[in-house]
């Protein structure tokens, strides 16, 4: 349930920080999140600003009437993270925002973690960093967070509870970055990256051109998200037909998307993306294969 509302806080007693939340019809966990900021005392401290892509379930109405501090963009649907995330910036930058916060709205903060990262941005020049994240009930594995780059692919990096430790790549779900990114490197790649990838893309771009990247051990974030019909974790026993894969790599929003991965490897590899890129293709042909097999094999090749 949304925390009771609050009286809206005067826009020249917060700081130059905005907290840029892309949300679509997922009204409890977008709640969940702004409570979870709340009870952080960020929304009092930072401008939180909501990128509501043509949600039909309320979002925006219970925003208005839990948060009225909170801004709320909003968008027709089309937006997807992508999209939703270059109107946040927008917005932002021509708010006079010195640091930009991305967060995805099933992610819950606890106390310090925003301020740890706008910190680090400020004492560090030329820095971005993002959160380390794990999901729910499932505190051993790291969800999201820093990558480093590897022959085989990025790795993910654990960083120590006391530790900030460098990256190549950050996962979007948390990151806090001087606003001067833009001016470097622009806005997020719409058309190579609509929606998965574009996270990862940006980063791979800022860290080519001179930035460095971080993941911080400090705290850790939860993570609250279920299954991604766009984007399967299992392969072999993704829900879907046999074909379903292939057709994942011909949509531009997908996580499988073809385009996606070779833009993100060429500007990460170079050459050797080439490579790597074929060999994820070479894997989704031979795991669309083996869809044709039933469930129940599927589910012991799997390791289930």
């Amino acid at each position: 349930m949304p925390c009771s509302p609050s009286a809206p806080i005067p826009a020249d007693s917060k700081q130059p920080v905005h907290v840029l939340i892309p949300a679509h019809n997922r009204r409890s966990v977008t709640l969940e999140c702004l409570n979870a900021l709340n009870a952080a005392g960020d929304l009092g401290r930072y401008h939180v600003v909501v990128i509501d892509d043509g949600s039909t379930d309320g979002t925006a109405e219970a925003i208005r009437l839990s948060y009225p501090q909170i801004h709320v963009l909003t968008g027709d649907g089309n937006l997807w993270w992508t999209g939703a995330i270059v109107l946040g910036m927008r917005h932002a930058v021509e708010a006079g925002a010195e640091q930009l916060i991305w967060l995805n709205d099933d992610c819950l903060v606890r106390p310090r973690t925003l301020e740890l990262l706008v910190e680090h941005t400020r004492e560090h020049p030329r820095t971005i960093i993002g959160a380390q994240g794990v999901e729910a009930n499932v505190s051993t594995e790291v969800a999201f967070g820093g990558k480093r780059r590897s022959w085989r692919g990025f790795r993910f990096v654990r960083a120590a509870a006391d530790e900030v430790a460098a990256c190549d790549v950050l996962s979007g779900n948390l990151v806090c970055m001087p606003r001067e990114v833009v001016d470097a490197i622009g806005y997020p790649d719409l058309k190579a990256t609509p929606h998965y990838g574009g996270d990862a893309l940006y980063m791979v771009r800022a860290r080519n051109a001179g930035y460095r990247l971080f993941v911080d051990g400090r705290t850790e974030v939860v993570g609250v998200s279920g299954e991604r019909p766009l984007f399967p974790t299992g392969m072999l026993t993704a829900p879907g037909g046999p074909l379903r894969l292939l057709e994942l790599t011909f949509q531009p929003r997908s996580g499988l998307a073809w385009r996606m991965w070779l833009h993100l490897y060429w500007e990460a590899y170079g050459v050797w993306g080439l490579v790597m890129w074929s060999k994820r293709q070479a894997e989704v042909v031979g795991a669309t294969a083996l869809r044709f097999l039933p469930l129940r094999l599927r589910r012991r090749l799997a390791g289930h």
